[in-house]
């Protein structure tokens, strides 16, 4: 199974009391709380940084005693991510809404609940702390920080995308393929179902065009909720959207998401 997930569809929020473990300099403060988790993750706007094992998995321990144990590779998780660890038996729903197709796997999700990368099987350290810093954006060496890669996103959010394209602009194999919301280039367009695309690289743009119906979102790109709790026909938002069942969902707004969410099977069985 190809590693796709920009949604997670299990997480559920309740109000619960941040708590904030003390750091120390040579280990990670991991969580185990993944509600808390993504909890502390929006207060303090930074990404999740979510291992899923096992206990008899074996290069999940082959991690926690190389990998883990990297300085590099601690810096960068505790000064830019909520660091948890997610155990895949305990977590069945988890595990197959991510898209796990075996341990360990590694996933970075931003504040919003997108999946911004994913790594499965072991990572040694220097991979991983290259994921990292391309990812985090600090360079532990230097005093100040730079931006995070969340607030990119939220920046790229944010700003004005010709309205010629449609799902503002948003690389749709991007999105699905490398678990990215990046916007597309204007030297890259397709036209698809009467509606202008455009795409992150050439490579993107092919992949779209041999197999459109693979990329193109449910319900054509219209937020379900709305449709059937309102009998509306709105637009979804890539930016409030994600993967479902191997299909990108967009909705209107986070919150319809998050109604989706929390039924699936009631707004797709109708």
């Amino acid at each position: 199974m190809r590693a796709r997930n920009l949604l997670v569809l299990t997480l559920s929020f309740v109000f619960l009391q941040s708590f904030t473990p003390a750091l120390r300099a040579d280990e990670i403060s991991w969580q185990t709380n993944l509600k808390q988790a993504a909890l502390q993750a929006r207060a303090q706007e930074k990404s999740m940084f979510i291992q899923i094992g096992a206990s008899w998995c074996g290069y999940c321990h082959k991690m926690d005693k190389e990998t883990f144990k990297d300085q590099k590779v601690i810096k960068h998780i505790n000064s830019c991510f909520i660091p948890l660890r997610v155990d895949a038996d305990e977590n069945p729903e988890f595990v197959e809404a991510i898209g796990v197709a075996g341990l360990p796997t590694t996933v970075i999700i931003s504040p919003e609940l997108k999946v911004v990368k994913k790594l499965s099987g072991y990572v040694a350290a220097r991979e991983m702390s290259g994921h990292l810093q391309k990812i985090c954006l600090v360079n532990h060496e230097q005093a100040a920080p730079a931006k995070t890669q969340t607030a990119e996103i939220k920046k790229m959010s944010q700003k004005e995308v010709t309205p010629e394209f449609a799902f503002k602009g948003v690389c749709l194999v991007s999105m699905l393929d490398d678990q990215e919301l990046r916007e597309g280039n204007a030297k890259f367009t397709s036209e698809f179902k009467g509606r202008k695309l455009c795409f992150a690289s050439l490579e993107h743009k092919q992949k779209f065009d041999a197999n459109p119906m693979e990329y193109w979102p449910a319900f054509d790109g219209q937020c379900r909720v709305s449709k059937l709790e309102r009998n509306q026909s709105v637009e979804g938002d890539p930016y409030a959207g994600g993967v479902y069942r191997e299909r990108l969902v967009f909705f209107s707004s986070d919150a319809e998401r998050e109604r989706f969410t929390s039924n699936p099977s009631y707004y797709l069985a109708r």
